[in-house]
């Protein structure tokens, strides 16, 4: 129950937080989007794995940790899907946004459960091959497991790094193609200037 309650505070902390972080920053800073999102999971990253590894040696600690660790995860999600609106043309906006969400859940909250169940069984079957796991043992290759979770959030802030390369050239081509477009719907066609060359 408290780590429910955690989670859903960091996260209506975390989001809006998240969300007016970047609008503030976005408005001097071309890259600060990729740059918060890559902050936010490096940051969360260490607190996440100390918060695993104190566990089973203290009672406030990792409860202190996990909702400083899920407090700056969250503060990417607001503005991922922003990131992922001013990177695409208007016409192919909300399939880009579809499959954001769609592969973000099915790698996230859809795909790491198993993923992690998996991994602990395998540990399990590892440090007590030949008898049935005792309770130290469970805890741990679950514990050994969950630290899967702090990695793939090191590889996130990675790629988050690497968005902020080229983000803001991304965000200008777009501009101009759309720039482009209304240029070219608001000019009159040729047949349409022949048949009123007055323009009345």
């Amino acid at each position: 129950m408290v780590f429910g309650a955690l989670t859903m505070m960091s996260g209506l902390v975390g989001v809006p937080l998240g969300a007016w972080l970047g609008a503030a920053l976005i408005t001097r800073w071309g890259r600060a989007h990729a740059l918060l999102c890559a902050a936010g999971l490096l940051l969360s990253a260490p607190a996440m794995t100390l918060a695993i590894f104190l566990t089973d040696k203290h009672y406030y600690a990792p409860f202190a940790l996990m909702f400083f660790a899920e407090l700056t995860l969250n503060l990417n999600w607001a503005i991922v899907a922003d990131m992922s609106l001013y990177v695409v043309i208007p016409p192919r906006r909300s399939t880009a946004e579809a499959f954001q969400i769609l592969i973000s859940h099915m790698f996230g909250d859809a795909g790491s459960p198993y993923l992690v169940g998996v991994i602990s069984e395998n540990l399990k079957r590892s440090l007590s091959p030949f008898e049935q796991p005792s309770n130290s043992v469970r805890f741990r290759s679950l514990q050994y497991a969950l630290f899967v979770t702090c990695f793939v959030e090191v590889i996130g802030g990675i790629f988050f790094l690497l968005t902020a390369i080229y983000i803001v050239r991304d965000k200008l081509r777009v501009e101009r193609e759309i720039a482009e477009a209304d240029a070219q719907s608001a000019e009159p066609s040729h047949s349409n200037a022949q048949e009123n060359p007055s323009g009345v």
